[in-house]
């Protein structure tokens, strides 16, 4: 086996997350664990924890009120997450 230059841990691993087809995953985790940060730990500890499937992030919201409010803010929401995240991973937000 011949010896290869040495490479950046972090190089393999964005190989090898293209090559498994799991980038848009892990954008989409990093998206759930900013859910906090963007709509603040007051409003999240009221909502259930947010899940993402194929850019749609849904959030179970037990106040009907709050889901209002937080409805009418969707599209800064989804603005915000993907501002952060810096590329466009949320397509849409849910509140249910």
């Amino acid at each position: 086996m011949k010896r290869q230059d040495p490479e950046l841990i972090g190089d393999v691993l964005r190989q090898t997350l293209q090559q498994q087809g799991m980038t848009g995953r892990l954008y989409e985790t990093r998206a759930v664990a900013l859910w906090p940060a963007v709509v603040g730990e007051e409003i999240a500890a009221l909502c259930g924890r947010p899940y993402v499937n194929d850019g749609v992030m849904t959030v179970h919201v037990r106040m009907a009120s709050l889901r209002q409010e937080l409805n009418m803010s969707r599209s800064s929401l989804r603005r915000i997450i993907n501002e952060t995240l810096g590329r466009e991973t949320i397509r849409e937000i849910y509140f249910r």
